[in-house]
């Protein structure tokens, strides 16, 4: 009971805020066969350096003197290349995302699997969420008040169609509802 009151309170939104993503750092091209440093300002606002090589990241985390290392693999793709993944410090686990937590960075199974914000909302809330964040893909604007932003620049017709039929779809049971009363309260922003 008092696991579900400490990771109510988490959601994976919050902890998205703070994570390293390999998919982010093998699109910036660090992960090569010498070590780069990086300094990190604003992104990861708890590690003071990063040192990354081909198979291995090393964390000087602020709060602590040994500093973190994950470990990094590879995979073959079946059109050539290769994706990295990073391994979990506490379980060795395969995944793309460290999320910060327990004084460091941890998998969402070794942080107590967070939600999603979705999870948390009743079946109008959570079609208000999906509402909202169609509506910030066209452009940005509040579901069931405002009108639907027009297409926004290299957008195909066909998928811009699409997304407006389902926002239709799902706002016709939003109309009158208590939940576009409280709905500014419980939105974040999607950072991912």
């Amino acid at each position: 009971m008092t696991r579900n009151k400490c990771v109510a309170s988490l959601t994976i939104e919050k902890l998205a805020v703070d994570c390293i993503d390999v998919r982010e750092l093998q699109r910036a091209g660090v992960f090569r066969d010498h070590w780069v440093t990086l300094q990190p300002s604003f992104r990861w606002p708890a590690v003071d350096r990063m040192r990354v090589a081909r198979y291995l990241i090393q964390l000087d985390l602020g709060n602590q003197v040994v500093p973190q290392q994950i470990r990094v693999s590879w995979t073959r793709c079946n059109y050539g290349g290769a994706r990295p993944w990073m391994h979990c410090p506490h379980c060795q686990r395969r995944i793309a995302r460290l999320f910060k937590g327990m004084g460091g960075y941890f998998c969402r199974a070794c942080l107590g699997h967070p939600i999603y914000e979705s999870q948390r909302r009743s079946r109008k809330a959570r079609a208000y969420l999906q509402a909202y964040r169609l509506r910030q893909r066209l452009g940005g604007s509040r579901p069931v008040i405002d009108r639907i932003p027009p297409r926004p620049y290299r957008m195909k017709r066909r998928r811009y169609r699409k997304l407006v039929a389902r926002i239709e779809f799902l706002e016709r049971s939003l109309s009158g509802s208590r939940v576009l009363q409280h709905a500014p309260q419980f939105i974040l922003p999607l950072i991912y």
